[in-house]
């Protein structure tokens, strides 16, 4: 699976559970892992950070709508 399909999974993903998510954590971002959200939405983050950044975004609704955001610009 190449980055491209990856996205779209994790997007598809995103939009299935967004009802479970929003009843989560919606606390603020740190600006690292704001960076490492922009990284991965623009395909530049590297694999450790990539699923340390997949693991957070499971309970953060602040930065699955970040995420969404730089995935749709």
């Amino acid at each position: 699976m190449d980055e491209e399909d990856q996205f779209r999974a994790l997007f598809g993903l995103l939009e299935r559970l967004e009802s479970e998510v929003s009843g989560r954590s919606a606390e603020s971002l740190d600006p690292g892992m704001e960076a490492k959200i922009r990284g991965l939405a623009a395909g530049t983050l590297d694999e450790n950070n990539r699923e340390e950044v997949l693991q957070a975004l499971s309970s953060n609704r602040a930065g699955l709508e970040l995420l969404a955001s730089c995935l749709r610009d």
